[in-house]
């Protein structure tokens, strides 16, 4: 950190570098330093607070916030987890981003001069330079209006400090930061604004959430769109283009925290359906419903069932399925639902409405007059997740996992089922990606990017188990290899 003899000395001590820390063996450390910069960043956005209230009044804060979010609609309601979430982003963003207009807000008394496009932080540096301690000057130098921006963590020194690249200008950053350091890891995605002052990096809003490597396609996408017309994206672009910047945040942030909606292999929304019959003869509805199960034999599942001393039917349990899979050429088969009889009670289970109605129709076909229907249970999905307020589901299903993926024989199959998913991967259209495959997104520096940070999500995601990690890895490995990424 190269200081001038006349700057303000790092130590905040008031006086000239010369006249204070020049002379001694070492200057301040950039610990040292960032600890007394945050000392008076904190003692600065207090003021700049009383200012803004006692000369912008509380209608400042109203305006402010609409233009943050964008100007919503009066319909659209923010929820309270979204301004909260906002809330560190929103706060240094009006004090040393916006402009504010006189027409909108009462600033009697307040002398604007010719220009009126000032910031809170820039209006009361001018009409209080004398109320500035060197380090306040220097933070009031560095901050105000150096746009928000995407950043990727490229290194983390914990408890002490990350690596930052900017995602759309390409320029790094290492910068202090005690706490956040803790939880981030290389790979993840920031928003908000990293400045250095003297050599000394530091986050100056940020927001509370981490990104997933997986959205970084999106923000290559816009930094596609602003490579349009520039060679070279600048601070001063990112300040001009910070409302289309602030929305793909907004987007992905809302994508981050709204509950997807989950569908089944075919594309319906989950939905789980109990189709509840009573038959006549338990082994005459199993003879005739035993042809829905195409993976099985009638003669497998008669070995599976439980039968009477004359050999008939009491009680059985088979999946209804089909050959193929829409969503993974290498499943053979795709599981629809499942049947159950037990003597003159079957129950048929689907969790979709369009395969519960298929599977009524084939139902009442297969068996006519021998059966009555009797009710369609419906549950949705927060309904099923909520019905065991125990919590005792979770650790019967992980012990129930845990014992099935000892077994070699699955073990060997889910090799080569991930094995053959990266594969195919490769070829398949992604969405993230622009509607075009790994294979031809790779062929462009942005595609490649791209690629990598997907391939970087999916590496971060599934740690829970040692076994699916493992060949999870080894399944992206073989996607890098076929797309020659292991060479770069």
């Amino acid at each position: 950190m190269q200081i001038g003899r006349n700057e303000p000395c790092p130590c905040g001590s008031g006086k000239k570098y010369k006249k204070c820390c020049l002379n001694k063996d070492t200057a301040p450390s950039q610990e040292l330093y960032y600890r007394r910069l945050s000392e008076a960043h904190d003692r600065l956005v207090g003021r700049l607070l009383s200012y803004a209230e006692v000369n912008l009044g509380e209608d400042a804060v109203d305006l402010a916030m609409n233009e943050f979010l964008l100007w919503p609609e009066p319909e659209d309601k923010i929820s309270e987890d979204t301004l909260d979430r906002i809330g560190p982003l929103f706060l240094p963003w009006y004090l040393f981003n916006w402009e504010f207009d006189s027409m909108d807000i009462d600033v009697a008394g307040v002398d604007l001069g010719e220009d009126e496009d000032w910031t809170v932080a820039e209006l009361y540096a001018r009409h209080n330079p004398g109320k500035l301690d060197p380090l306040e000057r220097r933070l009031m130098e560095s901050i105000p209006r150096i746009p928000y921006s995407f950043w990727e963590v490229l290194g983390v020194d914990k408890g002490k400090g990350m690596t930052l690249q900017n995602i759309l200008t390409k320029s790094r950053l290492e910068v202090q930061e005690r706490s956040g350091s803790e939880f981030i890891q290389v790979g993840d995605l920031l928003f908000g604004r990293a400045i250095a002052v003297d050599g000394v990096g530091m986050l100056v809003g940020l927001s509370p959430n981490r990104i997933p490597p997986g959205k970084k396609a999106d923000i290559i996408q816009l930094r596609k769109h602003l490579h349009q017309d520039n060679a070279t994206i600048t601070d001063d672009m990112l300040y001009d283009w910070e409302e289309q910047i602030r929305e793909l945040y907004f987007i992905i942030d809302h994508s981050l925290h709204t509950m997807p909606q989950l569908c089944n292999t075919d594309g319906h929304p989950l939905e789980f359906h109990r189709l509840i019959y009573e038959v006549a003869s338990a082994d005459e509805a199993f003879n005739k419903l035993c042809g829905l199960c195409v993976t099985l034999t009638p003669e497998e599942l008669y070995d599976d069932a439980e039968c009477d001393e004359s050999g008939r039917i009491r009680h059985a349990e088979f999946p209804w399925d089909r050959l193929g899979h829409t969503k993974s050429p290498a499943m053979p088969n795709t599981v629809l639902g499942r049947i159950m009889i037990d003597n003159h009670r079957l129950t048929a289970e689907a969790n979709s409405a369009e395969r519960s109605q298929e599977l009524r129709r084939e139902i009442d076909f297969r068996l006519g007059d021998c059966a009555r229907f009797k009710v369609d249970e419906i549950q949705d999905i927060n309904s099923m997740m909520s019905q065991d307020p125990t919590g005792d589901f979770e650790p019967k299903y992980s012990k129930e996992h845990n014992e099935l993926i000892q077994n070699p024989e699955v073990q060997e199959r889910l090799v080569e089922m991930i094995g053959a998913h990266w594969k195919s991967w490769v070829d398949e259209t992604i969405p993230a990606l622009g509607s075009i495959t790994p294979r031809e997104a790779v062929k462009t520096a942005d595609g490649l990017e791209a690629v990598e940070a997907l391939l970087k999500e999916a590496e971060m995601a599934g740690r829970q188990d040692p076994f699916m990690s493992e060949m999870n890895r080894k399944g992206i490995q073989c996607a890098r290899d076929i797309l020659g990424l292991n060479n770069l």
